[in-house]
């Protein structure tokens, strides 16, 4: 009887080839996108098993990278919640005008407080 193991060796070898290759088309296509690069992204995106993943030490890796990169690194915002500058400027504009007008009340409340505390001074203490 032949040995034919070889063949299913290189069959082997080639499936696996090009799972690794479809994980790293996954892996470039999630970060690209901006989207979470996670073992459980990667198995939806690729779909390979889990178990595939952690079996090839450079691809856990890199998704290892890859994920705690994301994690170091805030997220820009979408651009339908992040405040126009003219926004912003109208709103320092409102603060500003708020905080004016509480200054002017504290200074105003101190001046009434010192003219009671001059009257209070002025009254007879009774014991």
């Amino acid at each position: 009887m032949r040995d034919n193991s070889h063949y299913l060796l290189a069959a082997q070898k080639q499936k696996r080839a090009e799972l690794t290759e479809q994980v790293r088309t996954a892996i470039r296509a999630l970060d690209r996108q901006g989207e979470p690069v996670t073992f459980a992204s990667v198995v939806r995106a690729s779909g390979v098993s889990r178990s595939f993943l952690n079996k090839i030490p450079a691809l856990a890796g890199e998704i290892r990278s890859l994920r705690d990169a994301q994690r170091r690194t805030p997220r820009p915002q979408p651009s339908g919640q992040r405040m126009s500058d003219a926004s912003k400027d109208a709103r320092i504009s409102q603060l500003s005008e708020g905080n004016r007008k509480l200054r002017e009340e504290v200074a105003w409340l101190k001046e009434q407080n010192a003219a009671l505390l001059g009257k209070l001074r002025l009254v007879p203490a009774t014991t």
